[in-house]
């Protein structure tokens, strides 16, 4: 019999808190959108919650203002900087041609997404990340774990401020565990 040597690594994969209306932001883009009063609570509960974990190796969140404010307080709490990737970011235009078909749009994220949490399993092997992303991207990398990985998880859905902690062996999700957002 033959055994894997694996190495257990773990994302926190975080969506935004709650932030400013959409329909109120409308003079400027909607990356800059800030977190509104009770994101910030929950964004500095998010911190308390994730900080009593194992130690954190890396904090990534998409390029939105939110999503870097979502988990400030806890890279005031590590010491570490948060690094924003574009595998976590909502997407304003598809670099393929889509006719509108909205599975094309959630295909296209879906596998940008599952390309940085692979990188982010290979560079950060046997350690804890965070990585925070939209209401939106969470879904969609989600179901594709699913599906690449064999997950048995039947809702891949995330409220603000919730997270899914993924439990990679070697380079396969092996389990994902639903929290939902802090109590504030």
């Amino acid at each position: 019999m033959q055994t894997r040597n694996t190495t257990v690594t773990t994302v926190e994969l975080v969506r935004h808190a709650s932030a400013a209306a959409r329909a109120e932001w409308t003079d400027r883009p909607d990356v800059e959108r800030p977190l509104d009063a009770a994101g910030r609570a929950q964004a500095r509960a998010i911190a308390e919650q994730l900080a009593r974990g194992a130690p954190i190796a890396a904090l990534h969140a998409s390029p939105a203002v939110r999503c870097a404010q979502t988990i400030e307080p806890l890279a005031e709490a590590t010491g570490l900087k948060i690094a924003a990737a574009e595998g976590l970011a909502e997407a304003a235009t598809l670099p393929v041609l889509d006719g509108g078909d909205p599975w094309v749009a959630a295909a296209w994220l879906a596998g940008r997404t599952l390309r940085l949490l692979d990188e982010l399993v290979a560079v950060h092997a046997g350690q804890r990340v965070v990585a925070c992303s939209h209401g939106d991207v969470i879904p969609a990398a989600m179901a594709a774990l699913v599906g690449r990985d064999g997950l048995d998880l039947a809702d891949v859905r995330c409220r603000k401020g919730g997270r899914f902690t993924l439990t990679f062996d070697g380079d396969r999700c092996v389990d994902a565990v639903v929290s939902g957002p802090p109590e504030i």
